[in-house]
């Protein structure tokens, strides 16, 4: 707003600004929280200097500078948890439907989230090839992965052409990288995928067999002969869910990074299910994988299946996404694709 943020003093207004050309909207949300939290510490006990606390704050914040330095503000926003896009869309959601439900009109001018702008800048024409997408496709896709992984370039651990039709090498090739995206070329050439949020080394918790992990940023598309993407199920209806309160997840690693055997520098379980209160697990079932198969999307159905020698599959809806079928309910495997996402800072 622009009685919060344009008192900001200079210095400290173009390192937000900064952030936010970067990281979107809810860097905004994240910084007016931290000076909300940093007026209270520095006013608690006081009496009001004025009879408006819009004014209070104004103050406050036009003399930040004397208590709070630029680096200070950014380290309180970025230290609340569990304070993504997509959740903040999902409280949104949650709470405009509550308004309404009260008779009270919410109007309010939708933001897109379907598409980010700038994603050249990861995805160069010159750099990449892939024998399933095109330059401009991939560009489709990484428009839609969480915005912390923006700047990654597309690395390509696993290719069927190159490595052979063999699930055991797809795992080989992709442990110790997350997030993933995973692209399939049919024989009849459908092109489908799905972006999966943790290492495929987690599988291997379950003794052998089949169990599902990840998280809610997991999400599901099909690029041919039409394009469309699935999130889930919660994220477009967070009427199924709410929130519940839990401690902090553990402080995320720096991103695009292969992931460390040291569990502390995981990245944080964004959207992880645990954090909500869901009326079965059927809408948890993100993805999984064994010696013989692998599975995203479940409960009712499974969203994409893929037998251990990369040859057949089958797809459906399933309640984790609420998918329609992304390409032939049973389809014959042209070519399989997994890239990882690469720190340019690493190159």
């Amino acid at each position: 707003q622009r009685w919060l943020f344009g008192e900001l003093p200079l210095s400290h207004f173009a390192r937000v600004f900064d952030v936010f050309l970067v990281e979107g909207y809810k860097v905004l949300y994240r910084v007016a929280l931290a000076i909300l939290k940093f007026f209270h510490k520095v006013r608690a006990g006081q009496p009001p200097e004025s009879d408006s606390v819009k004014q209070d704050i104004r103050t406050f914040v036009r003399d930040i500078a004397k208590t709070v330095s630029p680096e200070k503000l950014l380290e309180k926003a970025f230290a609340i948890r569990l304070f993504s896009r997509k959740e903040i869309q999902l409280l949104q959601m949650a709470n405009e439907k509550a308004l309404k439900q009260k008779g009270i009109t919410v109007k309010q001018k939708s933001v897109s989230l379907s598409k980010r702008q700038f994603v050249h800048l990861a995805v160069h024409a010159e750099n990449f090839h892939s024998e399933i997408v095109s330059v401009k496709e991939m560009r489709d896709i990484w428009s839609w992965v969480p915005e912390r992984f923006a700047l990654c370039q597309p690395l390509l651990l696993f290719s069927s052409l190159q490595h052979g039709y063999s699930l055991t090498r797809f795992y080989l090739q992709c442990e110790g990288h997350e997030p993933t995206l995973l692209l399939i070329k049919t024989t009849q050439k459908e092109v489908c995928g799905a972006y999966l949020s943790t290492d495929w080394s987690e599988r291997n918790k379950f003794g052998g067999k089949v169990g599902f992990f990840g998280t809610g940023e997991c999400f599901v598309f099909r690029l041919q002969p039409e394009v469309q993407r699935y999130e889930w199920v919660v994220i477009k209806h967070p009427e199924l869910t709410k929130p519940v309160s839990s401690e902090a997840p553990a402080a995320p690693s720096p991103p695009c990074r292969p992931v460390s055997s040291d569990p502390a520098d995981r990245l944080s379980p964004f959207l992880a299910a645990r954090h909500f209160n869901l009326p079965s697990k059927t809408e948890s079932m993100f993805m999984a994988g064994g010696n013989d198969c692998l599975i995203v999307g479940g409960g009712g159905g499974q969203a994409l299946y893929i037998d251990g020698d990369l040859n057949r599959g089958r797809t459906g809806h399933c309640d984790t996404f609420n998918n329609q079928p992304l390409c032939s309910e049973n389809f014959l495997i042209a070519a399989v694709e997994a890239w990882g996402f690469q720190d340019p800072d690493t190159q």
